[in-house]
């Protein structure tokens, strides 16, 4: 459950934003993206105010260990530093499915890197340029 949690955070974050919505809904917020982010920023000593500042464009490396964080606890990354692609198409929740599987599909070769704080960035990077309108870094 929790895991699936997780996949719905991500997909949250390439989610439409309707005129007059409120998303992510506070309870999405208070449930699940804010204990994942709570964990990423304790673990690496992140203040809330530098994962909201942040750019994309600037590579920083702990915003980049940041980002593998995340995608380590969501499983969107295994230990290996492989992008669980299968994963996050069969956990992407349906109401953002058709949003994640149009970035993912514009994301599905993403160069590896041994490094696997560039390589989550390499990633979100993607994810970004593949549509920079509903990405965001919880």
């Amino acid at each position: 459950m929790f895991v699936s949690s997780l996949v719905l955070v991500f997909s949250c974050a390439l989610t439409f934003l309707n005129a007059g919505d409120v998303y992510p809904p506070p309870e999405l917020m208070e449930e699940i993206v804010n204990p994942l982010h709570e964990m990423c920023t304790t673990r690496l000593s992140k203040s809330d105010a530098d994962v909201a500042s942040y750019n994309i464009e600037t590579n920083t490396p702990d915003m980049k260990c940041y980002m593998k964080c995340l995608m380590l606890e969501s499983k969107w990354m295994k230990e290996s530093g492989q992008i669980d692609y299968d994963f996050i198409i069969s956990n992407a929740h349906p109401s953002v499915k058709d949003i994640i599987l149009a970035a993912i599909d514009k994301c599905m070769h993403v160069e590896y890197n041994d490094d696997l704080c560039e390589h989550a960035y390499n990633f979100n990077v993607c994810l970004h340029n593949a549509d920079s309108v509903h990405y965001f870094l919880p």
